[in-house]
């Protein structure tokens, strides 16, 4: 379990450091029952992302016993430019505080998805299409400074070895007895200083051979 106690922080703002940690270490704790429930996982995604939000994220006894209430997680949520009414981008995970929602639309975090399975073509996906579309041109937005990626390992990798790869990313232990959280700091080609926490999930014990 995650070394913050919710209560600590359901009251406080939204934005602060520590409560987006504990966000992420409880996603860390669905992450670990759905290694516990599941027999096998689809080498897929959005099959992976979608599983552990249906069944966990939105599971309301879940929400409860992880004390993750305040919170709403949606998925696929379509963000616009400023410009225009086009669809600049497709969120993974968006996440809300129920009541901060009501005073500011604005308000949310959003963590991306994405396989790692220790080659380098997955390597440049995570940074291409997850790293960049918060940096470059920040087609998905900061309002806070503060966002989230998760890396879905599905094959039996050294994921720490493989984490090198991403010269940006710094060891950040905020989960007990987990080893592989990380963050990273950027700024944008809007010059905002933002930061990334990343989780590194490894899923490969239960990944589908078959669908590799």
């Amino acid at each position: 379990m995650s070394k913050l106690d919710a209560s600590n922080f359901i009251y406080l703002d939204f934005y602060q450091d520590n409560v987006f940690e504990f966000i992420l270490s409880q996603i860390y704790n669905c992450y670990n029952k759905m290694l516990n429930d599941y027999s096998s996982i689809e080498n897929n995604e959005n099959l992976i992302r979608n599983g552990l939000h249906k069944n966990y994220l939105e599971n309301n006894q879940i929400r409860e016993e992880l004390q993750l209430i305040p919170y709403l997680f949606d998925t696929e949520v379509e963000l616009y430019n400023e410009d225009d009414d086009s669809v600049k981008g497709r969120t993974d995970i968006k996440v809300y505080n129920a009541i901060e929602r009501t005073k500011n639309t604005n308000s949310y975090y959003i963590i991306e998805c994405k396989r790692i399975d220790g080659t380098n073509e997955l390597n440049k996906k995570y940074v291409l299409n997850g790293i960049n579309r918060f940096v470059e041109n920040e087609k998905y937005p900061s309002y806070k400074k503060a966002n989230g990626m998760i890396g879905f390992v599905v094959n039996p990798i050294d994921i720490e070895k493989n984490t090198k790869c991403f010269s940006d990313l710094k060891f950040h232990q905020f989960i007990n007895d987990f080893k592989y959280s990380y963050v990273s700091n950027h700024k944008t080609t809007n010059s905002k200083d933002i930061t990334l926490y990343h989780l590194m999930l490894d899923y490969s014990s239960k990944i589908n051979i078959s669908s590799n």
